[in-house]
């Protein structure tokens, strides 16, 4: 007879314990309005500028922004003001323009009330390299000096020349070493046997503070 209305009682108690609730997502640092950031382009050749932009939802035209920089690894966890502030628009929009030397992760901080802080965005900075052929004409079987500049300098990378195969790959035909030219730059300088008509680049692989540096495309007309 206990068991018969023990169990009834059960099931009231269990009928009164609330369903569990799913947690609301978390409100965007520093309140419940929500800035965003975006690069164009996200990737930028050595000296070159990008775009910061973003929209301050539910803001009304004049909160200032201010842009925050990362530039060392790991990245997020020593922002340091950029300087320059923008205003935010009557549509909530903002922008900045910025040419990061570097490898750099942004931010945006609004002056709203309260601030809001806005996720972070990485800029990827290429190595900036020139290609020089000492004859884009070549008898056939004769040797072409490729050379040229790597900005910033970065002396003792590999320099890998490339021919693009028939598929559009490019495959490395032969290497060299990046010599000291100054602070700012790095040269390299290579004789390479042409036999045949081809297209050809240079690359310089990256490092943790820059991406590949591609040179532009140069064709190569093989005579004789």
């Amino acid at each position: 007879m206990q068991l018969k209305f023990a169990l009834p009682g059960l099931a009231l108690a269990l009928a009164l314990v609330p369903a569990a609730v799913a947690k609301p997502p978390d409100k965007p640092k520093g309140g419940a309005t929500a800035i965003t950031i975006a690069a164009k382009p996200a990737v930028v050749v050595y000296t070159g500028a990008t775009t910061l932009s973003g929209r301050l939802a539910g803001a009304k035209a004049g909160v200032v922004v201010r842009l925050e920089q990362d530039d060392t690894r790991p990245y997020g966890d020593g922002y340091t003001a950029t300087g320059p502030t923008a205003t935010v628009a009557n549509n909530g929009m903002y922008s900045f323009t910025v040419k990061p030397l570097l490898n750099t992760q942004y931010r945006v901080v609004a002056q709203a009330s309260p601030p809001v802080t806005s996720a972070a965005t990485l800029v990827r900075v290429r190595m900036r390299v020139g290609l020089t052929l000492s004859d884009l004409t070549p008898a056939r079987g004769s040797r072409v000096r490729f050379s040229g500049t790597v900005a910033p300098a970065h002396d003792g990378r590999t320099v890998f020349i490339q021919k693009r195969s028939p598929s559009g790959q490019f495959m490395t035909i032969a290497r060299t070493t990046l010599r000291d030219a100054g602070e700012a730059k790095s040269t390299y300088s290579r004789r390479v046997r042409v036999s045949r008509d081809g297209v050809y680049r240079v690359k310089v692989a990256g490092d943790a503070d820059h991406v590949n540096g591609l040179s532009r495309l140069r064709s190569v007309t093989v005579h004789g």
